[in-house]
């Protein structure tokens, strides 16, 4: 899927500490595996780590220790690395507040990104029978603007060609109703309809005649705003 603004989001909650469970291992994985989102890592970690200089320590509360020894019950002397934490923890945790705002600003204010729509016509001309559309999110979404007849023995199937390749990759078959699905379409990915046997392509590649196609580009949302 597109999802470059998530992936930048993930990057900087990753930053904060604020990921828990399936999230935390997710940016774990992606800082190993994927350069742009290490990149993307680094990034926050600069555009974040001046804003700790734009808070003043503050000391945390004088009856600290009498309640933490009321609490445990001890007296037991606390080792140094804690007791340094302790010192730290309200400045601490005003940085990240400054910082969960610097966040909330960027989410905010970032413009949204625009989906990306194709009509899929006929290849050899007429009116077109599909409406292609890939959200900011990953989301495909393919709806008949027509009538689509299918053989009983055959299905449609629906493939994915970015610029520059040569083959086209499938993204499963695709009823004649319509499909959502999950998708990762670089811009300018042209969207193809072939026509093959039940089930599917038995080889990874069209084997039917191509019958649609078309390809994704960017609509922009505030074009007839008043």
């Amino acid at each position: 899927m597109s999802d470059a603004p998530d992936r930048d989001v993930l990057a900087a909650e990753y930053v904060l500490g604020t990921l828990e469970g399936d999230d935390a291992r997710e940016a774990a994985r992606l800082l190993r595996d994927d350069p742009a989102f290490a990149a993307a890592v680094r990034a926050w970690e600069a555009r974040l780590a001046p804003l700790a200089d734009t808070v003043k320590p503050v000391a945390p509360p004088a009856e600290l220790w009498d309640r933490i020894v009321a609490a445990t019950g001890t007296a037991t002397i606390i080792p140094l690395p804690v007791r340094r934490r302790l010192r730290i923890w309200q400045a601490s945790t005003g940085v990240a507040l400054a910082i969960a705002a610097s966040l909330a600003a960027f989410i905010v204010l970032r413009p949204a990104p625009a989906p990306r729509v194709a009509v899929l016509a006929p290849l050899s001309g007429g009116v077109p029978v599909l409406v292609a559309t890939a959200e900011p999110n990953g989301t495909l979404r393919i709806t008949p603007s027509g009538t689509i007849a299918v053989p009983g023995d055959h299905d449609l199937e629906l493939w994915a060609l970015a610029e520059g390749d040569t083959r086209p990759r499938s993204l499963g078959v695709l009823p004649a109703g319509g499909r959502q699905l999950l998708a990762s379409l670089p811009p300018g990915t042209q969207l193809l309809v072939s026509l093959e046997p039940r089930g599917g392509s038995p080889t990874g590649q069209p084997t039917g005649p191509v019958l649609y196609g078309g390809r994704l580009a960017a609509v922009d949302t505030n074009a007839h705003a008043s």
